[in-house]
């Protein structure tokens, strides 16, 4: 094949041999085949994968072996010869010289000198510190290096600040390499990660500049003297352990050298004055599951790359990056983490790592060979961390990793200390946590701290090596108790919900063979009010079932007594029988009599009544809010009052008094703007929109639902409310026969009301739903649950739901026989909750995918001239 030429350079294929400037440049043999395989492929972009393919055949190499040798061919050829076209790949952009075949051209020497020449002349000339002239690839830290570099433009010392493993040294190389230019004596990176004298600090500084120290005088001063006029970036990395060396080198040397800056990588801060703090996060992790977003986040983008460079085969798709997600999430989106998972790609796979991660500190091994010994490993980054901690820090730390997501100062106060560590002492030691960024702070009104899992994983292995696994799980679960008692007095809804992981984990601590009855059911009862609230009351109910076996005549009677009122209040709705709801809250009142506690006594009277209305009692309803109005001159508060307000206008509507009920309600919501009760001020919207519907307003309570549900949509605390908005209107687009706004709540509400348990107590509107899509045989089925609903759970339908089940036995008496329908709803009522909600979400979903023939739901005259009509 005859040669090639370029401008500055030719080819001979057939010798293997190329020429620069007309010398014969040394150029391995892997070099040579790419840059041959870019030449010859010159039309178009080459792929990674191609290349890698093409150079290393049947071979599994890193894909930093192929961006070396394109980093070498452009230092030797021009950074103009190969193009990188981002997420493609390269090509070859060197302008030919002449036509294949035609003689070759000699240039004279006296152009430009040989290549090695030149590349010795370059690097002596524009050599700018000791910055590697190849780095890797940084994976969504395009915000940061940005931030970083700000901060090094106005200020003269950054701290990039993070836990092991977080990326701090790549950031810092990134951003010192993009700055090279701006120093004219260089950009210098020393690594202290080895240094175990702090004394050896100067001097291995001046050592890596290039400076003698002729030792008249202190190291410190005289390496000063020599950095006094010079323009340079020093980049001291991994500094932790001896951070006070550091504190004191940065204050002397930005004191004499004016034009020197420092940017220093530690896990601790210097506290240095001037010193400007870049706190460097995770990555971040997609939490939708969409596979073109999930690609774009650093995480998952690092996970990839990583995992390619050691399986070109390996691709991002619709099968694994739920997986993925999942790995890079449950590692805290640590690049070091991450690194040596996607290493082990080759050997277990996306699911196999994914299944070994509670193994994590076994798996995760085996990093770069040129890495520091404490990033070969996770176990081994973390023992580095671990090791720089004093020993009641160390004890501070592993007691910590009981708490599961994040805890507050009372909780970290109330868990941590002992004899020898008092909950100030602990104040101290949770602050140098942070500040060795082993603890991080999520900021907020009650800020939170929490450890990363692997430092949790890390802290709870270390607690179980000192033999105090189980004190400390039974003092997580006594402070998180203490701490719940404390939210609840408080009514403080945020602060329960941000404990519920601790809740649960207490609480399935205490239901074990080591646990506590009494903190069993002291949980259990607590935590049923923000499940409540929050509209996960059937996990709450579930949970107070589960320990009423507990609750003995051993139980402290205030908690007995608190416990006995949150199960007669979340049985109401049909959870539980009214009968066993009333039981609970006249037991609860006994109790509450006893110790004197007006204000539960009042609550427990009103709930009492509300269940009462159920049921449809409605004079003993009248009789129990009697007598809690009478509690309200002995200390009841506006809060109380307007409850007791709410539930008479409960029973107003269940005697068709509806006037009278709109103008309860009308009144306890003053009062609850007034006191600021905002949950309570929405419930009493939906009870409104409840009462326009009964008295056959439907547009109006539409649009009161349609308002209150987005007002509940995005408020933790208004779950139960989200769900009984969406499903009034469900019911009121179906009175107006708005089929396509009613399926659309109808589909919202489902999750709702299963959360809250009162999916089955709505099983008559859904039934009207899929009557009118011409589903009947779900709608027979779901008026049989409903029946069966009522009957066990002792209380009576509404109108609203008395009118739905007119409306579907209407239009099955007209589609089907008497024996067919009694079948299904025969079917239905022996149905589970999961089969029933399974069925409404199928039918849903093949509505709403396709055309659909409504049955109108109106009278039977209406449907017999629609059918008229169509014929």
């Amino acid at each position: 094949m005859a040669s090639l030429s370029f401008q500055d350079f030719e080819l001979n294929p057939d010798q293997r041999r190329l020429m620069v400037h007309g010398q014969t440049a040394r150029i391995g043999a892997r070099a040579y085949d790419l840059l041959m395989a870019l030449v010859e492929r010159s039309d178009r972009v080459v792929s990674k994968d191609e290349l890698l393919d093409v150079v290393w055949p049947n071979l599994v190499v890193e894909e930093n072996n192929l961006q070396v040798h394109i980093h070498a061919l452009r230092k030797m050829l021009g950074p103009a010869t190969i193009t990188t076209v981002p997420g493609r790949g390269y090509r070859f952009t060197a302008e030919r010289t002449q036509a294949e075949g035609a003689p070759r051209i000699e240039r004279r020497r006296a152009v430009r000198p040989p290549a090695e020449e030149l590349s010795a002349t370059r690097s002596l000339d524009t050599q700018r510190g000791n910055l590697p002239d190849y780095l890797p690839e940084l994976y969504g830290r395009e915000d940061a290096v940005q931030a970083v570099r700000g901060l090094l433009e106005t200020e003269r010392l950054v701290t990039i600040s993070g836990t092991g493993g977080i990326g701090k040294t790549r950031l810092a190389q990134t951003v010192s390499n993009e700055l090279r230019e701006h120093y004219p004596h260089g950009v210098w990176m020393i690594e202290l990660a080895w240094v175990n004298d702090a004394s050896l600090l100067e001097s291995l500084v001046a050592q890596a500049l290039g400076i003698m120290l002729p030792g008249h005088k202190a190291a410190l001063d005289e390496l000063a003297d020599a950095l006094r006029s010079q323009c340079l970036l020093l980049v001291l990395d991994n500094c932790e352990h001896v951070i006070d060396a550091v504190g004191t080198l940065a204050f002397q040397l930005l004191r004499c050298a004016p034009s020197l800056r420092m940017l220093v990588t530690s896990q601790e801060l210097l506290r240095v004055a001037g010193e400007q703090v870049y706190k460097l996060a995770p990555l971040a992790i997609p939490v939708e599951r969409d596979l073109q977003r999930a690609a774009q986040f650093g995480a998952v983008r690092l996970f990839v790359e990583r995992a390619r460079s050691l399986d070109r085969r390996f691709e991002l798709n619709e099968r694994n990056v739920d997986a993925v997600i999942d790995i890079c999430a449950q590692l805290d989106g640590i690049p070091l983490a991450i690194e040596l998972a996607a290493a082990r790609i080759p050997l277990l796979g996306v699911y196999g790592i994914l299944d070994r991660l509670g193994e994590r500190f076994r798996m995760l091994t085996g990093g770069a060979r040129v890495s520091l010994h404490r990033h070969q490993t996770l176990r081994a980054a973390l023992d580095w961390s671990h090791h720089l901690l004093k020993p009641d820090e160390q004890k501070v730390f592993r007691r910590l990793g009981v708490f599961s997501g994040g805890f507050v100062v009372e909780g970290a106060q109330l868990v941590a200390g002992d004899e020898g560590i008092n909950e100030w002492a602990v104040l101290d030691h949770l602050s140098t946590l942070v500040d060795k960024s082993l603890v991080l702070v999520d900021d907020g009104e009650r800020p939170r701290y929490r450890l990363l899992e692997s430092a949790r994983a890390y802290a709870l292995e270390r607690l179980a090596e000192a033999g105090e696994t189980d004190a400390w799980l039974r003092r997580h679960a006594q402070a998180t108790s203490t701490l719940c008692e404390r939210a609840v007095r408080l009514r403080d809804i945020d602060w329960l919900w941000a404990e519920m992981n601790n809740v649960r984990a207490a609480y399935a601590w205490a239901r074990g063979s080591e646990g506590d009855d009494t903190l069993a059911v002291s949980l259990a009862t607590s935590s049923s009010m923000v499940l409540a609230v929050a509209g996960l009351v059937s996990e709450g109910m579930q949970r107070l079932l589960e320990v009423e076996p507990l609750v003995t005549a051993a139980t402290p009677t205030a908690l007995a007594a608190q416990y006995w009122q949150w199960l007669g209040r979340g049985g109401i709705n049909g959870r539980l029988p009214t009968s066993r709801c009333i039981e609970a809250l006249q037991r609860a009142e006994s109790m509450f009599r006893s110790l004197h506690n007006v204000r539960h006594l009042h609550a427990c009277l009103r709930m009492r009544a509300e269940a009462l209305v159920a049921s449809k009692d409605l004079a003993g309803a009248q009789v129990a809010l009697h007598d809690a109005q009478g509690l309200e001159s002995n200390g009841c508060t506006a809060a109380d009052r307007l409850r007791r307000l709410r539930v008479q206008g409960l029973l107003c509507a269940a005697e068709a008094r509806h006037e009278e009920a709109l103008a309860m309600y009308s009144m306890a919501y003053d009062m609850a703007g007034s006191a600021q009760v905002e949950r309570y001020a929405l419930i009493l919207l939906a009870d409104m929109a409840t009462v326009h519907l009964e008295m056959g307003q439907a547009a109006q309570a539409a649009e009161q639902y349609r308002s209150l549900s987005e007002k509940a949509r995005h408020r933790r605390s208004q779950g139960l409310t989200l769900a009984h908005a969406l499903a009034g209107l469900m019911a009121a687009s179906l009175t107006q026969l708005r089929l396509a706004e009613a399926t659309t709540a109808g589909a919202d509400a489902l999750l709702p009301l299963r959360r809250c348990g009162i999916f089955i107590a709505h099983c008559d509107i859904y039934a009207w739903l899929m009557a009118c899509h011409g589903h009947m045989q779900a709608a027979a089925q779901l008026l049989g649950a409903a029946d069966a609903f009522h009957q066990n759970s002792e209380t009576a339908r509404d109108a609203v739901k008395g009118r739905a089940r007119q409306e579907v036995v209407g239009l099955l008496a007209a589609t089907h026989s008497l024996g067919q329908t009694q079948l299904w709803m025969l079917e239905g009522s022996a149905a589970t909750e999961d089969a029933l909600a399974a069925l409404v979400d199928t039918a849903l979903g093949a509505t709403r995918m396709g055309p659909t023939a409504l049955v109108g739901a109106g009278s039977q005259d209406a449907r017999e001239e629609s059918r008229g009509a169509s014929a």
